[in-house]
């Protein structure tokens, strides 16, 4: 059986290449999971990308039911193209 985040990778394969998060406490102190997420070229492409940033972080959210659970949802995405360019390993 896949966990939810497993879940929602498969299901957001077309657009997203890698999926990394890192579970911490924001500058308020509250409960939060903080994702770095790889797209496709093509996802990252202006025309595609907000609606492709606004699919994954619902169906993450949702998924792993983050409202419900108390935790916040912090999003980060760089296009593979960009991830390739750079040597950060936080996206590595």
């Amino acid at each position: 059986m896949l966990s939810p985040g497993r879940r929602a990778a498969k299901s957001l394969r077309a657009d997203v290449v890698n999926i990394k998060f890192e579970i911490g406490f924001d500058v308020m102190g509250f409960a939060s999971i903080f994702f770095n997420i790889v797209l496709t070229d093509e996802a990252s492409r202006p025309a595609r990308l907000r609606f492709v940033a606004q699919n994954v972080s619902l169906s993450l959210m949702n998924q792993l039911k983050t409202d419900e659970n108390g935790v916040h949802a912090y999003f980060n995405f760089r296009s593979q193209s960009e991830v390739a360019s750079i040597k950060d390993p936080a996206w590595a």
